[in-house]
């Protein structure tokens, strides 16, 4: 940068660093640090040489900007009626609807801004306001579900809603809705039905493109006859990701392949490029076109959703467009930094959606490492090299951003991606949008593309279910550290200096290639826990659900909760993706801690809110054996031990006495059920642990009698006691307390369940007793780690 008549040229690419760096500090710091920057700048400005002074100055000014900047925003989205939320009260509202509709089953969710509120019908425009909640709307019937699909962004609705807080993230790097909202400018969510609101139409250009979305997802119904492809399709063309069956939208997670179904610069560059093409086929001058593409290309971002990857790819194709236009060259980092500058003054919250990250990071990524990399292999034809580059490139930077949110990366991402992205991108995207516009002129026009592109994707589909049913290794990814994300940042950010500095030899190539490898050994975090029990009493409601993990060697899994799932009524009640605990909690738990075999699951009897999460699981790890209480068993412990045969997982039992260990000062002991006639909740396998001299009592549901045998059988004291049945009345009895005078209870328990669990009774037992308690309804999930120094607990929800 030079001095340029008295002034300085500022980098809008450093600009663009420098003001994340003031968003993401105004974020996490006190407001002191505002100062301390100010206090810092200055000090540097008077230390070094002149001609640097002004560019610090310069740039500390917008990073101190951007921190206010901040502070302002979130001033001014702070909420008035959470201190009504937290009470659960219930208001009257008139607001506007600030999102697309989302219909699920009987439920419809969406944005609404208030502009109004009371606390009763007459007065709900006491308060003027302009906050945004989250709604839930329930549904009655079959017309309502499909009166409520008509609603539109823009619309005015009037109605009484039940407000509440967002829950928040109850078990360990599980899915946050209280953050996610927080981050969308959301603080509560209200809940209302049907027939309480009073929606009244109006118009809005945002309305009018949704319209025209909904009517070419119509249009591809019609085309493609296959829901799984049309769904796919709808997605691939239009943003529409919640369309995708939920299986496939799985698979592509796992194979690292979601960024297809996201509109991302891949589909502005072919929609861009198809159109130009067309305008000049008609005689249209080439400058001409180019401004008539630009008006094109904000209502294509309009047209399929403007999500963060669609506006940041019109932004940058919309100035490469000018660019052509005037004749001017602009540098690809320049262009990134200016639709980020732009994009976070609109909204810098962004800079905490998934969406957002990936989309510029990746971006980044392509832009800085591209280039260099095609200068590798140079006798390799540049078609292969240019595809190679993009896919590693891209690969390289997402990694980071996919383990740490997602905790999957796949190790044949990068392959998976360098032969099926081309393909998708070359056949199915051009094809399905051709297969749009020729069924506007004539439906038997479409049919071939339409042919061809539920043909090749069929063809592909196939291969690619199949690998990721193989579970490959180094597959799930355990949550990183905040040290290894700076590092592995700092290694990104330092590579295109390196190379600009000369060092890109074949051997430096070769070290640089050495140290990435020793950032992804480090990343599965081989040497953390190993001298260490780590017991997670996850929350997975009305259930138990226990990962026992013995340094790096084994994992235990005690019982996996269960989902009670009723028939929907009527076909158009379903879900598309019902949670299910098992899934939606135990899954993405064991993924962030980077399990990938479980050494032993124990079945502790059959009832379903200890058992029927196994079964989403079976398919995602493998296994090596599965310990059950050896009675006859129900019919859904029958139907997952059979599931487990069929893998080849051996189904064992024990009787009372047997013990095993798993290293030094590690011994579990089996100490029910025996050879009795015990059966139900009396049934369940008891064990315990003893770890480097602590011992841990697991007791599943047993109840009164089983107890009673338990204490005949000769129990001595405990540290730990899982606290048996969720802290029913009928177990936990005085004698069983007595004996084993547990230090510490931990009660796994559904918040507000229906069967009032804990009792008043058992906690005043385990009270009388001296016993610290822990509930999961309480405190979220709670985590148990023994070392050889102690133990301490970690809950994820601080009791306040």
């Amino acid at each position: 940068m030079k001095e340029q008549d008295g002034g300085i040229a500022v980098s809008v690419w450093i600009a663009s660093l420098v003001m994340m760096i003031g968003l993401i500090s105004s974020a996490y710091l006190h407001p002191a640090w505002l100062l301390l920057a100010a206090g810092v700048s200055w000090a540097l400005v008077a230390c070094i040489p002149l001609p640097y002074r002004k560019y610090v100055a310069c740039y500390s000014l917008i990073t101190i900007l951007a921190g206010l900047f901040f502070y302002g925003y979130e001033n001014l989205h702070t909420s008035e009626v959470k201190p009504l939320a937290q009470k659960e009260q219930r208001i009257w509202i008139e607001g506007v609807i600030d999102s697309p509709v989302k219909r699920d089953g009987d439920v419809a969710r969406f944005f609404v801004t208030i502009t109004s509120w009371g606390e009763n019908q007459s007065d709900q425009n006491e308060h003027q306001s302009l906050e945004k909640i989250a709604l839930r709307v329930k549904l009655g019937s079959f017309q309502e579900a499909s009166q409520i699909e008509q609603w539109r962004r823009g619309s005015v609705i009037v109605a009484p809603i039940q407000l509440s807080l967002p829950a928040s993230a109850r078990n360990p790097h599980a899915f946050d809705y209280a953050s996610y909202l927080y981050w969308q400018g959301v603080h509560v969510t209200g809940e209302t039905n049907y027939q309480a609101v009073d929606m009244t139409p109006v118009f809005s250009v945002t309305a009018s493109f949704q319209e025209w979305q909904d009517s070419g997802a119509k249009r591809i119904e019609a085309l493609f006859t296959d829901p799984e492809i049309a769904g796919y399709m709808k997605s691939l063309l239009l943003g529409l990701g919640q369309e995708v069956n939920p299986e496939l939208a799985s698979m592509y997670s796992n194979l690292g392949l979601s960024h297809i179904l996201a509109i991302s610069g891949l589909h502005v560059t072919m929609v861009s490029s198809m159109f130009m093409w067309c305008l000049e086929r008609i005689g249209i001058r080439r400058r001409l076109a180019f401004v008539v593409t630009i008006l094109f290309l904000i209502g294509y971002v309009l047209l399929v959703g403007a999500s963060a990857s669609a506006i940041r790819s019109g932004l940058m194709g919309s100035v490469g467009l000018l660019c052509q236009v005037f004749g001017k060259r602009l540098d690809g980092k320049d262009v990134w930094a200016g639709a980020l500058i732009l994009m976070l003054v609109v909204n810098p919250y962004q800079l905490w959606h998934v969406g957002f990250q990936l989309s510029f990071a990746v971006t980044l990524g392509l832009i800085i490492f591209v280039p260099y990399s095609l200068q590798v292999f140079v006798r390799v034809p540049v078609w292969i090299r240019t595809l190679v580059a993009v896919t590693l490139s891209a690969q390289l930077v997402s990694f980071l951003f996919l383990i740490y949110h997602f905790h999957l990366f796949s190790p044949v991402s990068w392959l998976v991606n360098l032969v099926v992205t081309p393909i998708l991108s070359a056949i199915a995207l051009p094809f399905g949008y051709i297969a749009v516009v020729l069924d506007f002129v004539h439906p038997f026009l479409a049919v071939i593309p339409v042919w061809v592109s539920t043909a090749m994707l069929k063809w592909i589909h196939l291969p690619l279910f199949a690998i990721e049913k193989m579970r490959l290794p180094f597959t799930y990814w355990p949550h990183p550290s905040w040290w290894w994300l700076v590092l592995y940042t700092c290694f990104l950010g330092v590579l295109p200096i390196l190379w600009k500095l000369g060092y890109h030899r074949k051997r430096d190539i070769m070290l640089t290639f050495v140290i990435f490898l020793l950032f992804i050994v480090a990343a599965r975090q081989p040497f953390s826990g190993v001298e260490e029990v780590r017991i997670t009493f996850l929350d997975v409601g009305q259930g138990d659900s226990i990962v026992v993990e013995i340094g790096d060697q084994k994992v235990y899994l005690m019982d996996a909760g269960g989902t009670m799932q009723f028939p929907a009524a009527e076909p158009w009640m379903e879900k598309r993706d019902p949670f299910e605990v098992g899934k939606d909690v135990v899954l993405p738990f064991l993924m962030s801690r980077g399990i990938e075999k479980i050494d032993r699951v124990i079945m502790t009897h059959g009832d379903l809110d200890h058992i029927g999460g196994l079964k989403s699981l079976i398919s995602h790890f493998s296994f090596g054996e599965v310990l059950v209480n050896g009675t006859a068993p129900s019919k859904l412990e029958g139907e997952i031990v059979q599931l487990f045969r069929q893998e080849g997982v051996p189904i064992l039992t024990g009787l009372p006495g047997q013990s095993w260990s798993d290293g030094p000062g590690i011994e579990w002991k089996w100490l029910h059920p025996g050879e009795s006639t015990f059966s139900g909740n009396d049934a369940s396998v008891v064990l315990q642990l003893t770890a480097f001299n602590k011992t841990v009592l697991f007791t599943g549901d047993i109840e009164k009698d089983g107890e009673g045998q338990l204490v005949q059988n000769g129990l001595t004291s405990v540290d730990v006691l899982k606290v048996a049945h969720h802290g029913s009345n009928t177990s936990s009895n005085e004698e069983l307390l007595a004996v084993t005078a547990p230090k510490v209870a931990v009660i796994s328990a559904g918040v507000k369940n229906r069967y009032g669990h804990p009792s008043s009774e058992v906690l005043h037992r385990l009270k009388k007793s001296g016993s610290v308690v822990y509930r999961t309804d309480v405190h979220g999930a709670i985590t148990l780690v023994i070392t050889p120094a102690g133990l301490y607990w970690q809950a994820q929800i601080l009791d306040t």
